[in-house]
């Protein structure tokens, strides 16, 4: 039986600006054992420095699924984690990166998880990093910290597949991973409590953010985040309740 190491992982590239780079993630891609590709923006994998650097695998390459936007390419994706160069400073939540050596082994959780990386030029935007669950950062010198595409996706791969490459047939868990639209609902009424508190303006956007990241790097099951909905969505209750007895 050919092993697929990870089943469950799919690479996106956002808006790549060189065909040659694609060509080389698809081959990145059938070294360490992903076969699931898209890309988001222009198609050009019948280019033809796309079609050559991608060697034997342009099974990979040919089956890509070209769409206009992120939020397209997620479409079917549980979990999303978003590569990244730009760290902010500690006062910068939705600049705040997890180390590529803490990501968990993805064969641990069920779903469909995507790694997304942006441009050669200006990687991901910032709308573009609020659909993704949490951010990543691959170790460089300070003086470059920039890593071609290419590169970076094979650094990536490279890492997860010698810490967590399995020796047989992943086997499915029990436990479910939360869904994107699971999540969603949670943010939903965590926003709503936040929208009756009593904070300064400028922290609204903030203490979401904060929450975001925390179930972004929380990876949790459908059941988890179904109980904590239930919680969320009962404070939310109370706190609108309060507000009314107030007026």
């Amino acid at each position: 039986m050919y092993l697929v190491e990870f089943p469950n992982l799919v690479v996106v590239l956002v808006g790549p600006e060189n065909p040659g780079n694609i060509g080389f993630v698809t081959r990145a891609l059938a070294n360490f054992g992903v076969h699931e590709l898209r890309i988001v923006g222009e198609d050009t994998r019948q280019d033809q420095f796309a079609q050559m650097f991608s060697v034997h695998a342009h099974k990979i390459l040919d089956n890509a699924g070209i769409f206009d936007d992120l939020g397209s390419a997620l479409v079917g994706i549980d979990l999303a984690w978003a590569a990244s160069a730009r760290a902010g400073r500690n006062h910068s939540v939705t600049r705040a990166l997890v180390p590529l050596a803490e990501l968990p082994d993805p064969n641990s959780l069920e779903g469909r998880i995507a790694l997304v990386f942006g441009r050669e030029s200006t990687g991901l935007f910032n709308e573009e990093m609020e659909l993704c669950d949490l951010a990543f950062t691959i170790p460089s010198s300070k003086d470059y910290p920039s890593l071609n595409l290419s590169h970076a996706v094979s650094v990536v791969l490279h890492h997860l597949f010698s810490t967590y490459a399995p020796e047989e047939p992943r086997l499915p868990s029990e436990a479910r991973a939360a869904t994107y639209q699971e999540r969603e609902q949670v943010y939903r009424f965590f926003d709503d409590v936040v929208d009756q508190l009593r904070l300064k303006e400028h922290r609204i956007p903030i203490a979401k953010q904060v929450f975001r990241n925390l179930l972004g790097r929380a990876y949790m099951t459908g059941r988890e985040v179904s109980t904590l909905t239930g919680v969320v969505r009962r404070i939310s209750e109370v706190v609108n309740d309060s507000k009314k007895l107030e007026d």
